[in-house]
């Protein structure tokens, strides 16, 4: 069995990326390009960076890149779908989590934060200034709508059972979002105990300023530790 996983490894490394000999193998390579266009990105611009660039950036051949992107565009959308696709799956499984609304918006502003600081780039810079397709940026649109809309689901469920304050639930949840997404810009992204607190003070701070005064606060936070090793991760 030892043998057999060990040449199935080795074919594996071998089909579709061979690397320059002198950078390290690794075993997410679409990882590594994301990352090595998000340095690039960052230092030329999205249109100065270049395919070749990237490639080398992250220790392929170019035509290796091609293998995992057709295009620098894709790469974009893929950076895109890469703090898109968990929100919407987190949202998906607390959706079904027996939580009271607080909590369940807590977790959910805790984990975007983190999500959002601990990708490789920062997604408010990244769709400032990509110029993706009009059509392929109407779907991301469309998607993103979908993180919006539950926000303001559980803001109107969180009003109906007196958990939360009368206000524009819509409003509210545009806030949320945008509390969250800006917090790639400030948050101590380098340091990961610390950008989790940042985490938690956002997420403590947007769901403290949202209770109704017959909602415990501490009531919420002991939901939230309670369920939190199912929902995040460990500091």
């Amino acid at each position: 069995m030892a043998d057999r996983a060990g040449k199935e490894d080795k074919t594996a490394k071998a089909v579709g990326r061979p690397r320059r000999a002198e950078a390290p193998v690794s075993g997410d390579p679409r990882g590594d390009i994301i990352a090595a266009a998000a340095r690039l990105f960052h230092a030329k611009g999205i249109a100065g960076a270049s395919v070749r660039e990237i490639a080398e950036e992250a220790g392929l051949r170019k035509a290796s890149l091609y293998y995992y992107f057709p295009s620098k565009e894709e790469i974009v959308y893929a950076m895109i779908e890469g703090v898109l696709g968990p929100a919407l799956d987190m949202q998906r499984r607390l959706g079904r989590a027996e939580l009271s609304e607080p909590a369940r918006l807590w977790l959910y502003l805790r984990f975007d934060v983190e999500m959002l600081c601990s990708a490789p780039y920062d997604c408010t810079w990244l769709l400032s200034h990509a110029s993706l397709s009009d059509e392929r940026m109407a779907g991301y649109w469309t998607e993103r709508q979908k993180l919006t809309a539950w926000l303001t689901a559980r803001l109107k469920q969180g009003q109906a059972k007196g958990e939360i304050r009368e206000c524009d639930a819509a409003a509210a949840a545009k806030a949320l979002l945008a509390a969250t997404e800006y917090s790639v810009t400030w948050a101590e992204r380098e340091n990961r105990r610390r950008m989790i607190g940042n985490a938690e003070e956002v997420a403590t701070l947007l769901v403290r300023g949202l209770l109704s005064g017959k909602c415990d606060f501490d009531a919420v936070m002991n939901e939230v530790r309670d369920a939190s090793g199912v929902f995040l991760s460990a500091n």
